[in-house]
């Protein structure tokens, strides 16, 4: 085990010596570029040091697998073991936070398969005719991931009637996994006097059999709103 952790002490540092060595060789190429007036048009200037990047990683691997030969070969048993071990669970666990930070804070991290999509009954006062909702009723719903507004459109059929009321049915596409997500709704031409609700949806919504309860709408208590998830049809 002192050997293997031995080796991998030394394989890191060389690692950790190339990479700095590039980094550090792009970032100077750059700076001594720019000072030259080298341009930067179409990202010529980036390309030629990045071209130039990996001389420097292969002088920083060479210089640390002197250093790592000093090192490991004159370190006793504890320090080997801690420091070959204990570097490599470092560095899995910052591979494993970079995964999970990409899942946590990628936009669109569903298969198109798994794709949830919100249905929603919207329940009015009134009766309207379903040949003029599409021209009376609107609706938006925002995505709190970089306020992008979600994609939505009328469900089948677009309306219903019910106990003397009229049910417009929508779908939104949910795609950000994210949890704050908002839904407008208003009458056409008045964009200026919107309804704003929270369906307050699971980060991760999952697939429901059927719909929840009704909700009334705050400061509208003669309309009502229920919400289902389903999963995006494969085109």
């Amino acid at each position: 085990m002192v050997l293997f952790a031995r080796i991998l002490l030394f394989i890191q540092i060389v690692a950790l010596f190339a990479v700095a060595a590039t980094v550090l060789t792009f970032l100077v190429a750059i700076f001594f570029g720019t000072l030259s007036g080298v341009s930067s048009r179409e990202g010529a200037l980036a390309m030629g040091a990045a071209g130039v990047a990996p001389l420097g990683g292969i002088v920083g691997a060479a210089l640390g697998a002197w250093v790592g030969w000093k090192i490991t070969s004159r370190i006793g048993r504890a320090a080997a073991l801690s420091g070959g071990y204990g570097l490599m669970g470092f560095a899995l666990l910052g591979v494993i936070g970079w995964f999970i930070l990409q899942d946590l804070t990628d936009g669109d991290p569903y298969h198109h398969t798994e794709e949830p999509v919100m249905h929603l009954e919207w329940r009015l006062n009134e009766t309207v005719p379903h040949a003029q909702v599409d021209r009376i009723f609107r609706f938006m719903m925002r995505s709190s991931y970089e306020n992008w507004i979600l994609s939505d459109n009328w469900d089948e059929p677009r309306a219903r009637d019910e106990d003397g009321r009229t049910i417009l049915r929508r779908k939104f596409s949910i795609r950000w996994r994210v949890n704050g997500r908002t839904l407008q709704v208003w009458r056409a031409p008045g964009h200026g006097d919107r309804i704003t609700i929270e369906p307050k949806l699971p980060r991760d919504p999952k697939p429901t059999a059927d719909y929840g309860p009704w909700h009334e709408v705050e400061g509208h208590p003669d309309l009502a709103y229920r919400i289902r998830i389903g999963v995006k049809e494969a085109e």
